[in-house]
């Protein structure tokens, strides 16, 4: 089990090579989706400009303890007044004049802890970023298969609808025959009537609703479609692998990107404390400068020229008492990290144990509900059959259709489950990844 690369760079480029055929608005498949959802999701990408932005914070962490290097100048016009009786004899002084400067400062840190800190902070920050990036793009993963299969189920549900309205407009036309003959009353007629009426009305409701999940995921692509590729009737169901759980939560222990971030944000807390810490100690600075300063009168001109090097030792005494309250903050920031921590760590062992058990119940809900559409088959024959003899009515016979539409639904809702569930384990155990969406891929029947 590996981790994501968290490089958008790296993202584009794999998924660029998982589908080699290009599909128009008609159709589209999941490895296409999710392409097209890279580059047209908005979602997306503004999380990885955020990622980008966030990765400058390690460069401010390290300029405390890089050299900092300026260059001052400045070209004035003086005049001041001055009392005529102050001047010597009939000497005249002109009070005004020209004055300019050139200056360079140079610093280097040599003791700064603080600083220090601080750096060891914005490392540990760097990292909580990619492992925060790392869980929003698996996350980004599941929205856009979320999607997708939301489309599926739509679809057929929709083509259930329109099987079901079919087999119930049969069943009116055969009843009202049957009436019209005089073998049934009219009750019969008036049942298999408001049955078409109410599928009716659930079939329109199914096209509402594909409708609507094509346009959520047209939001996501950016691209118009009127269908997507289904799900293959062999798709393979079988338990997760590894079939042990201590493995699916020890891989989760390890990899889950949330926990990794969790971790790294507590060691950015437990470096910012040591940073507010250190505020009580000495610093040494190594610092350069040089100025070359010019003036010129009517009566004279001067210039002058200095340099320095120093070393400069600054002590703290007192600051109103801000260092002290930022080091008891920084504490209880720290702990308040530690305890988010295993906060996540508990979490993350608890929704792994849970989805892998889900996992296993989804195989064999799936296993259960293509058996029960075989009993509902044989069900309804029985029950038409028992119509025909006259020994069953007619609301048996529509019961028994509602009851093998449903489990044709039952039935494919539970191998979406399955893959859902299957992906969101791979995303608890931080494993998650454009591989996963291939394999998925390869289990659509793509035209």
């Amino acid at each position: 089990m590996k981790l994501i690369i968290p490089k958008p760079a790296a993202l584009a480029l794999a998924l660029s090579l998982i589908s080699s055929t290009s599909f128009g608005a008609e159709n589209l498949n999941l490895a296409t989706a999710l392409e097209q959802a890279i580059q047209n999701d908005p979602q997306w990408a503004a999380t990885r400009h955020g990622y980008q932005a966030n990765k400058e914070a390690i460069h401010f962490a390290s300029a405390g303890l890089k050299p900092s290097a300026k260059i001052t100048g400045s070209i004035a016009r003086n005049a001041s007044d001055s009392d005529p009786s102050s001047r010597l004899g009939s000497f005249a002084f002109d009070d005004n004049y020209n004055s300019s400067g050139l200056g360079a400062t140079i610093s280097q840190p040599l003791l700064r802890l603080d600083k220090w800190h601080s750096y060891q902070k914005g490392k540990a920050t760097d990292k909580q970023f990619d492992a925060a990036f790392n869980a929003e793009q698996q996350a980004f993963y599941l929205r856009v298969v979320k999607a997708y299969l939301d489309v599926l189920r739509a679809e057929e549900n929709q083509q259930f609808r329109d099987a079901e309205k079919s087999a119930i407009k049969r069943q009116l036309e055969q009843t009202e025959q049957r009436f019209n003959v005089g073998l049934i009353a009219n009750t019969d007629v008036q049942e298999a009537k408001a049955a078409f009426d109410i599928s009716s009305v659930q079939n329109i409701i199914a096209e509402q609703d594909l409708a609507l999940t094509l346009q959520n995921l047209e939001t996501l692509t950016g691209s118009a479609m009127e269908s997507v590729a289904p799900l293959k009737s062999n798709v393979p169901i079988a338990p997760p692998q590894p079939i042990d759980v201590k493995q699916w939560t020890e891989s989760a222990l390890a990899t889950n990107p949330e926990l990794i971030a969790a971790r790294h944000a507590k060691d950015a807390a437990l470096a910012e404390y040591k940073s507010k810490k250190s505020a009580h100690l000495p610093t040494l600075d190594l610092v350069g400068s040089y100025q070359d300063n010019h003036t010129t009168n009517n009566a004279s001109a001067g210039s002058s020229e200095a340099s320095s090097i120093s070393i400069n030792l600054e002590i703290p005494l007192y600051t109103g008492g801000i260092t002290s309250a930022a080091r008891r903050q920084a504490k209880q920031l720290q702990f308040q990290a530690e305890d988010n921590y295993n906060l996540k760590k508990r979490e993350i062992i608890r929704n792994t144990s849970n989805l892998y058990r889900v996992v296993n119940t989804d195989v064999s809900r799936v296993l259960a509900q293509r058996q029960s559409i075989r009993s509902a088959q044989a069900a309804l024959e029985a029950t038409e059959a028992g119509y025909d003899a006259g020994t069953r009515t007619i609301v048996d016979v529509l019961s028994a259709q509602q009851a093998l539409y449903g489990a044709k639904r039952d039935y494919a809702n539970a191998r979406y489950d399955y893959v859902f569930d299957l992906l969101q384990l791979k995303q608890t155990a931080g494993t998650l990844d454009s591989e996963d969406i291939t394999e998925i891929n390869s289990w659509l029947a793509i035209k």
